[in-house]
């Protein structure tokens, strides 16, 4: 689960959970696992990263010193701001993994929607069911006990009883009320309505309407809104070929040089399903429009955050599949990286 300094309250909630969590259940705060950058094509990656206050191994520091610290580091080398900091938790270990974006050549800016005007609001209860929902995701995540079943076209814990139980009623509720979650999610001015709308959306029932509209909340103008709606569609891609097959690639394939750590993530995800049939001009606008920032995030450190953008370069070299899912899962891709050369 990653937080970015720009997150509206309604995920904070999570934070300060997962911040209290090892005061009150572990001897040792949390640590830094491992930092990872992306977006620094033509700059000085060795300069930047001698300047940071944080290295591995210390302690979490929390949000507001991590933000300020990073973004000043930053700014002394290259005289401008950081695109994005997010500690995502947690790793094998219940570390942080540390994902920071820097304005070089390889991130691109995305043409966002603009923001709504309207007023249409989902009910109190609603946005409390999600609050709810998103609090025991982060402590079935913090507990090692975040299975899904993805199957049916969103996502049911299979371990945790809780956590299914507010997923099933968020299920029944869109499947009830899609009409008015499509309206606050296309028409609400206010980013915390819209963010829930499209975490709701995507419990509604299967159709090209639904789809449409996630594929159009992809590109919102709050980065929540953005992570919610993507992370729908990759449910979406991953149940069905049939379901992938209606899902354009070209927004997903803008994110991946974006300069927000969630939007280069949840893309990633809903790309690995797209191109599971090695469509050859899919493969072929890949790699013509984001090949170095592929290559960017499959030199992360967090081998599970790398995976699917290494299955994506390796499926653009020809990787047979068998072979490139065993190296994207260990090592350190540059074997994935080095078959680019040799196709």
């Amino acid at each position: 689960m990653q937080f970015s300094r720009n997150k509206p309250v309604v995920l904070w909630i999570v934070f300060v959970a997962i911040l209290v969590g090892p005061v009150l259940g572990q001897e040792k705060p949390r640590r830094i696992g491992s930092i990872d950058f992306y977006g620094y094509a033509g700059l000085n990656l060795d300069q930047i990263r001698s300047a940071l206050p944080l290295h591995v191994n210390d302690a979490f520091p929390g949000p507001a010193e991590t933000f300020a610290g990073i973004t000043k580091a930053v700014t002394s080398v290259i005289g401008r701001a950081p695109t994005d900091i997010d500690p995502t938790c947690c790793n094998r270990e219940g570390n942080y993994t540390l994902f920071i974006g820097l304005p070089g050549a390889s991130v691109k800016e995305i043409k966002l929607n603009p923001v709504p005007t309207g007023n249409r609001q989902l009910p109190p209860e609603v946005i409390h069911l999600y609050n709810e929902t998103i609090e025991a995701l982060s402590a079935s995540v913090l507990g090692g006990n975040a299975r899904e079943d993805r199957s049916k076209g969103y996502a049911l814990s299979t371990t945790d009883s809780r956590l299914r139980a507010k997923q099933e009623a968020l299920r029944e509720y869109a499947t009830k009320h899609e009409e008015l979650i499509r309206d606050v999610l296309q028409t609400s001015s206010q980013a915390q309505q819209r963010l829930v709308a499209a975490y709701f959306l995507g419990y509604s029932n299967q159709s090209k309407t639904q789809i449409a509209a996630l594929v159009r909340a992809s590109h919102d103008a709050d980065d929540v809104v953005r992570n919610n709606a993507t992370r729908a569609l990759g449910v979406l891609a991953e149940s069905s070929p049939k379901v992938a097959a209606q899902i354009p690639a070209a927004p997903f394939i803008e994110m991946l040089n974006s300069g927000s750590w969630s939007d280069r993530n949840k893309g990633s995800w809903v790309l690995e399903s797209l191109t599971k049939t090695r469509d050859p001009k899919l493969l072929a606008q890949l790699r013509s429009e984001a090949l170095t920032s592929l290559i960017e995030m499959s030199r992360w450190h967090s081998s599970g955050h790398a995976y699917t953008p290494r299955i994506l370069l390796g499926r653009i070299a020809g990787i047979e599949e068998q072979r490139l899912t065993k190296l994207a899962g260990t090592g350190d891709g540059e074997e994935i990286i080095n078959a680019l050369r040799h196709e």
